[in-house]
């Protein structure tokens, strides 16, 4: 829980100062203000800070032809990490296939932990790779625990 908080507050403290620091987005038909927080590859990441002070909503856009108004917004409330990784798939910084869904990493990591325990004799590199694997998996899905837990109990039961 400890770890989690730390990473939740150095994220919230980055995105503060980021959005402190961003010029205003300058597209027509905006009618909120929003700040430009990244421009690449004809998407945008903007963000703005909800009345009353109850946090940031971050949007993703795509630049229409003549680079004067944005469309087909992804908004994401409080969400700076989901934002950030749609802007880059959306801008092509990064390709959709090369990400996995929280589904996809708790089944890896089932995986990787029954390999690791009930698998062959793995040597000190293999260990440490599967290992470090397990701890990227457990700081990227913030509620593995329970999908770990709902997957064991919809595993069907042999009775012997």
């Amino acid at each position: 829980m400890y770890h989690q908080v730390a990473m939740d507050a150095d994220e919230v403290y980055s995105y503060v100062e980021t959005m402190q620091n961003a010029p205003l987005l300058h597209a027509s038909g905006l009618h909120e203000d929003f700040r430009l927080l990244a421009d690449f590859g004809g998407a945008v990441l903007a963000g703005q800070e909800r009345e009353n002070g109850q946090g940031y909503q971050f949007v993703t856009w795509i630049w229409d032809y003549d680079r004067t108004g944005v469309s087909h917004g992804h908004y994401y409330e409080d969400d700076f990490q989901s934002a950030k990784q749609d802007f880059a798939v959306r801008s092509g910084l990064i390709p959709r296939a090369q990400l996995f869904t929280p589904e996809e990493l708790t089944e890896l990591y089932r995986a990787a932990e029954h390999w690791f325990y009930e698998g062959p004799e793995l040597d000190y590199k293999q260990q440490k790779a599967i290992q470090e694997a397990r701890t990227k998996i457990e700081y990227t899905v913030p509620d593995l625990q329970s999908r770990l837990e709902q997957a064991q109990s919809q595993e069907p039961q042999m009775n012997l």
